[in-house]
């Protein structure tokens, strides 16, 4: 999370009933206070990592689950708009029993974008209902940063994430293996930050203008 508290605060909203069932560990690696001050008022049982300066996504990440104790991981950011609270009821015996999965996202495919209409009719159905888009692409949906449930052992297993300079490049590597994410049917949120991007400088007054305006 970071520089972004109105999108924090809408994510953590709509996963207030799942939050306040479990242990939380945070991470801002811009360090602004407002969104510090969101996280303590919507979680205040969480725990905020202090971390020594700006270091990145990945490094970022690696450092959060180096403190984490349990066998899984609920990975979520700060931009997400959350439909169901029944995340782990429908995740965790999908993950326990798949050995193939190498996750459960929790977006809803449609709200994937980047592949048109292909998404929804290459879907593929696996365990418990549940749906793998390998004949998508054959690199990519082997893992997403996108919100999931993942074991804490596969991110040992990589060495962690900061080996690797994208998240496509985790996506091969565990594709390479045969493995897959896997996406619940029904989908559990959607994308909110799509336009409020902290690794991106802002578009001009005039890009926006002619962005509004083109419908582009």
């Amino acid at each position: 999370m970071g520089r972004r508290p109105a999108l924090l605060r809408e994510t953590l909203r709509s996963l207030a009933s799942v939050t306040a069932e479990l242990p939380i560990l945070a991470v801002n690696d811009f360090g602004d206070e407002l969104t510090n001050a969101v996280l303590h008022e919507l979680c205040p049982h969480a725990r905020l990592l202090n971390l020594p300066g700006h270091l990145g996504h990945h490094r970022v990440v690696d450092r959060m689950y180096s403190e984490v104790q349990t066998e899984f991981i609920l990975h979520c950011e700060d931009d997400w708009l959350f439909s169901t609270s029944e995340l782990l009821s429908r995740s965790l015996p999908l993950l326990t029993s798949s050995p193939r999965a190498s996750q459960v996202c929790f977006r809803d495919i449609r709200d994937i974008a980047g592949f048109g209409d292909r998404i929804p009719k290459l879907a593929t159905k696996i365990d418990q209902g549940a749906l793998a888009l390998t004949e998508v692409h054959d690199q990519w949906f082997g893992f997403t940063f996108n919100p999931h449930l993942i074991r804490r052992s596969l991110w040992e297993s990589l060495g962690g994430y900061a080996a690797f300079k994208k998240e496509r490049h985790i996506s091969r590597a565990l594709r390479a293996q045969g493995l897959h994410t896997a996406y619940l049917a029904t989908g559990g949120c959607t994308h909110l930050g799509g336009e409020e991007s902290v690794s991106t400088p802002p578009p001009s007054r005039f890009r926006g203008f002619l962005r509004s305006f083109t419908g582009l």
